[in-house]
């Protein structure tokens, strides 16, 4: 790019984010209370999950606040086709000198979008953090090898990180105007509300599939959505040799998700594929698809040992959309419920695990946070016959941890019910979504 048109570039943005309007993400006001300290702030997660537009929705905030000038503001998003040849510290370093020959007196903030397209990237940051004072500097990335060996050599203790997850149910009913506000207008707009739990159940939360009109529209997104994460966050970063294995691989536990595996029953499964593996390729790929975000790991908890300790797992999908790739949700509608409570305790900060016993019962969440210990068993609905099942699954844990055990469902009827001693509380699993 030319001198001209990098200016122009700069100029361009330095509008567009003034124009940024939408729904607010609830990690919003988290990320703008960083502001003002000196570390650099590094927003990750799923690639298509709103990080562009949560960053320029803060940068239009903190112009419209008076805290930057709007001459003030770089934005650079390395996917946009202009800066492809940008991808050195000394092409990088060119531009944010041409942006620094057009700024006025006051606070600097610099938003690099998929910084992980620029090679080195960490080097040139770090020089801007130690040589400019006044600037505050955003990272985003969609991908955790973006950051793993770089911010533990050149930025470790210089940054803070924010996680951003897909739209939650909460949020997909403001981006729908259909938030209830209390109570009454919940049971008033029921009908309305659980036609779109039913959508995001379905079709999850990634904001682009929101105004996507077909159903089958939406899945051929999420599909090729899908497809760029395997090839450019995987298969490209990793080398990986066997591909379409790990697109298998990643098919087969997104149809599976909340179901116990192993790594042996995955070396089985590719075995079965026509391509057997070693135990340590499985293990590498899986972590791969990790990396990129596609899926969540939970570990078993070790009753004896009181810490998670099992070479047994389940895997979670960064978003129930994505499975529904490869099932429909009638084949698996309990573990798609899941699925979204695990996504929303991951929102709220608490660490997850399973538990199970040798008999085969099985405590779907236990929760550890700063409030304590908390247990959650999710179901379609409480009926005579999974009573026993469900709620005795909360005994599991009993002997050994403490703390709020909650029966989520889609019943309408909210209770305590007794179990053995036990306390339960059941709640209704949408307005347990709605009501932080």
């Amino acid at each position: 790019m030319t001198s001209e048109n990098t200016r122009q570039l700069i100029f361009e943005w330095q509008q567009r984010v003034m124009t940024r309007q939408g729904v607010p993400r609830l990690m919003e006001p988290r990320v703008l209370e960083s502001f003002g300290s000196r570390p650099i702030k590094i927003i990750t997660g799923f690639r298509r999950s709103g990080k562009s537009f949560l960053t320029q929705r803060i940068a239009r905030q903190l112009v419209t606040s008076g805290a930057v000038p709007q001459e003030n503001v770089l934005y650079l998003n390395f996917e946009d086709y202009r800066l492809l040849e940008c991808v050195t510290p000394e092409q990088l370093d060119q531009i944010f000198t041409l942006f620094s020959q057009t700024t006025v007196n006051g606070r600097r903030l610099v938003i690099f979008d998929e910084i992980q397209n620029v090679q080195n990237w960490d080097r040139f940051v770090r020089t801007l953090y130690e040589r400019e004072d006044d600037l505050e500097i955003v990272l985003t990335g969609s991908n955790s090898e973006l950051l793993s060996a770089e911010l533990g050599s050149n930025l470790a203790g210089r940054f803070i990180e924010f996680f951003l997850l897909p739209f939650s149910f909460r949020e997909f009913l403001l981006y729908r105007n259909a938030l209830p506000k209390g109570a009454r207008e919940f049971e008033r707009r029921q009908p309305l509300i659980q036609r779109h739990f039913n959508e995001y159940l379905n079709f999850g939360g990634l904001p682009e599939v929101f105004d996507i009109p077909s159903g089958e529209a939406k899945l051929s997104y999420l599909s090729g959505v899908l497809t760029k994460v395997v090839l450019d966050d995987v298969v490209k970063r990793f080398r990986v040799e066997h591909v379409g294995l790990l697109e298998k691989l990643l098919r087969y536990l997104l149809a599976t998700v909340g179901n116990i595996t192993s790594y042996a029953a995955l070396v089985k499964k590719s075995a079965a594929l026509g391509v057997p593996l070693k135990n340590s390729t499985v293990i590498d790929y899986v972590a791969y698809l990790q990396k990129s975000f596609a899926l969540f790991e939970v570990g078993k908890f070790s009753w004896k040992q009181s810490r998670h300790f099992s070479t047994s797992r389940k895997y979670y999908a960064i978003d129930t959309g994505l499975a529904s790739i490869v099932r429909p949700v009638e084949e698996n509608r309990s573990f798609r419920l899941e699925n979204i409570v695990f996504l929303e305790l991951k929102r709220r900060g608490a660490e997850v695990f399973y538990g199970s016993s040798d008999s085969g019962r099985e405590i779907d969440f236990l929760t550890r946070s700063d409030e304590g210990w908390a247990q959650y068993q999710v179901a379609d609905t409480l009926t005579d016959e999974n009573r026993k099942r469900e709620l005795g699954a909360f005994t599991l844990a009993a002997p050994h941890i403490s703390g709020c055990t909650t029966l989520l469902t889609l019943d309408a009827v909210e209770d305590t019910l007794q179990y053995d001693g036990l306390e339960i509380k059941r709640q209704n699993l949408i307005k347990w979504l709605v009501w932080v």
